[in-house]
């Protein structure tokens, strides 16, 4: 049998400690954890990987289109999500993300989806005001 140690109360609690006796065991932080298998972190990895090539690929014709930009943004601004679609489409990536907007900018969810496991997602939040 584990032995248990008996800590009675102590006047430095606030009154609303809801215990006042409780026990404590040394031999019960022990935990078990599962074996690990590095096959669907690895894989996750190369998946994330794929992903965030594609979201850079975006994000560098963000950075170097103003017309571009000025356009999915006054799209996504006039909620013409067909458009703001056709737009990502355009820049040639092969993982389309979801598309959110704000008042203060545009929010783009990567999720790997089918094609990758279901295994990732990655968000990026892009500021314009």
């Amino acid at each position: 049998m584990t032995p248990r140690y008996f800590y009675p109360c102590k006047l430095s609690y606030p009154p609303f400690y809801p215990y006042c006796n409780y026990y404590y065991s040394p031999h019960n932080t022990y935990r078990q954890y599962q074996n690990v298998d590095p096959g669907m972190f690895m894989t996750s990895a190369k998946d994330m990987a794929i992903i965030m090539k594609e979201a850079s690929h975006l994000l560098a014709e963000m950075a170097k289109s103003k017309k571009f930009s000025f356009d999915l943004m006054t799209a996504a601004q006039q909620s013409k999500m067909e458009k703001v679609e056709q737009l990502i489409k355009s820049t040639g990536i092969k993982v389309i993300p979801k598309v959110t907007y704000t008042p203060d900018g545009l929010n783009l969810h990567f999720d790997s989806g089918k094609d990758y496991n279901d295994c990732c997602k990655l968000t990026l939040k892009l500021r314009w005001s």
